[in-house]
């Protein structure tokens, strides 16, 4: 009995040196397809509702210069900005989510869409109007849209909520009276668990742009003070001021 349990106890030693071992060790791949099914990790064994990809809100906003020239800024990551609260910090606030949270409500209205429709929400909402720009008026977006169905009134309900949100935002940032806003939503899927230590990742990051959206919002002062006093404890001025000095 004792050498057959130092048989087996060898076996199972030299199955575990093998699946740890580096790429390319002799029998490190067959003993790895057999054991990993039973014996293997995956990223859920440290949370079983995992989220299987990374999400961040992008936005860009358009103003007019002393000439009336439009400037259109450089892309900002509202998400970053908000993350940097986390970081060392074992009580953050709750706000350090509401983006992820505005994308993720977003990103679901506009997959219950149909291919027709998504192409047509990621274009533009403004049109040429006398000697300026307008807003599309919603029921052509609407007619456009194939009618008013409950997919198509939720999507853009969250369209016109996500742009005051933006506008706020942008206004608070750039310190500039903002015309138009856009905004891009980015995944990216970090590695599965067996290449966790690759530095290259796996998959490609994924980016959803959608057009402008013309910033018809009327921003009361203690509203617009209480997010540059988010973007200040952010340290985030740094941020818009890098996307201002791309402005086109």
């Amino acid at each position: 009995m004792g050498i057959l349990t130092s048989l087996v106890l060898a076996i199972a030693m030299l199955g575990t040196l093998l699946i740890v071992s580096p790429q390319g060790t002799p029998l490190r791949s067959a003993v790895r397809s057999v054991a990993l099914p039973y014996f293997g990790q995956t990223w859920r064994v440290f949370a079983p509702t995992l989220l299987k990809s990374n999400r961040t809100l992008e936005i860009r906003a358009q103003w007019r210069d002393d000439s009336g020239e439009l400037v259109k800024s450089g892309w900002v990551s509202i998400t970053d900005i908000e993350q940097r609260s986390v970081t060392g910090n074992t009580v953050p606030p709750i706000n350090r989510k509401a983006s992820w949270n505005v994308s993720d409500i977003y990103q679901q209205r506009y997959n219950a869409l149909d291919s027709g429709q998504r192409e047509r929400v990621r274009d533009t909402f403004i049109e040429v109007f006398e000697d300026g720009f307008r807003p599309i008026p919603v029921d052509d977006i609407i007619d456009d849209l194939g009618g008013t169905d409950a997919e198509v009134i939720r999507f853009l309900r969250m369209d016109y909520m996500l742009m005051r949100y933006v506008t706020l935002y942008a206004e608070a940032g750039f310190g500039e009276t903002i015309e138009r806003v856009q905004w891009r939503i980015g995944n990216a899927r970090p590695n599965d668990f067996a290449h966790r230590f690759e530095e290259d990742s796996q998959f490609e990051r994924r980016v959803t742009t959608f057009g402008w959206r013309q910033s018809n919002v009327a921003i009361e002062p203690e509203v617009l003070s209480e997010y540059s006093e988010l973007i200040e404890r952010h340290a985030a001025a740094g941020d818009f001021e890098e996307a201002a000095d791309e402005a086109e």
